[in-house]
């Protein structure tokens, strides 16, 4: 049978982790209950007892396969052709922050801190959920890092002591686009390219495979499918939306 291309695989394992999220049971607090809060540093709508990616996630390619050395390769033609101007964007990119969408959206002057408490929770807060699952799941997969495979790669950001699969800055850059584009639907697409440009700098900084980052895409619309059917969410991001757009100058 012909291999389906990367993308193709991608494409067709989103719809079916999309599927599974949507027939999960979700966090929502029965009617009449308030919701009960986690603490600030605690998942409060997914965690790893709840989705377990482990057992959706397709595996990593094996160590010592050729599509593991296909993988390298392509990190070695990355690093050999990454302009100063590359290097420089994804060393940016390695803080993970809400405010590296800001040129996704138009560079608003309105999108600061001080403008937005509330949107700055909702991230914190989805940024725990995300990191209690992906963290599990580098544990479980334990995926040694390309550069530890191949002395010949160079990166240019601080050699990440975790696993690599999948990519926790590809699965946090998804999950936040997705929510982000809930919220400010009008810029889509651009949040969504950003999102795309910011995994793809995780192979440009040397420290992570191509399966990596696609792991982490579809890890990241799992989590978010799952924070969209969470009431304390829902209620949450409805707050912020206000905000964020009020911010933004756009109707709320």
């Amino acid at each position: 049978m012909r291999a389906l291309p990367r993308r193709s695989v991608t494409a067709l394992a989103l719809t079916g982790l999309l599927a599974l999220a949507s027939a999960l049971p979700s966090a929502a607090a029965a009617p009449g209950v308030a919701p009960t809060r986690a603490p600030t540093d605690a998942a409060h709508c997914v965690d790893a007892s709840t989705l377990d990616l482990g057992r959706i996630l397709p595996p990593p390619p094996a160590a010592g396969s050729p599509q593991e050395r296909a993988e390298l390769d392509e990190l070695l033609r990355i690093q050999a052709t990454r302009t100063p101007a590359q290097v420089e964007l994804a060393q940016k990119d390695a803080e993970i922050s809400i405010f590296r969408f800001a040129d996704a959206l138009g560079d608003p002057r309105g999108f600061t801190a001080a403008n937005l408490p509330l949107t700055l929770k909702l991230f914190h807060d989805a940024r725990i959920d995300q990191t209690a699952v992906s963290s599990a799941a580098k544990r479980e997969f334990a995926r040694p890092r390309p550069f530890s495979v191949d002395s010949r790669l160079d990166p240019v950001v601080a050699r990440p002591s975790s696993a690599s699969y999948p990519s926790g800055h590809s699965t946090w850059a998804y999950t936040t686009a997705l929510v982000l584009a809930d919220m400010v639907p009008e810029r889509r697409a651009q949040i969504m390219a950003r999102a795309d440009q910011f995994a793809h700098n995780r192979m440009i900084a040397g420290v992570h495979y191509g399966s990596d980052v696609e792991g982490g895409h579809l890890a990241g619309t799992t989590i978010a499918a799952m924070l969209f059917a969470c009431r304390p969410f829902e209620e949450e991001e409805a707050g912020a939306r206000s905000e964020l757009r009020a911010a933004l100058h756009l109707p709320r």
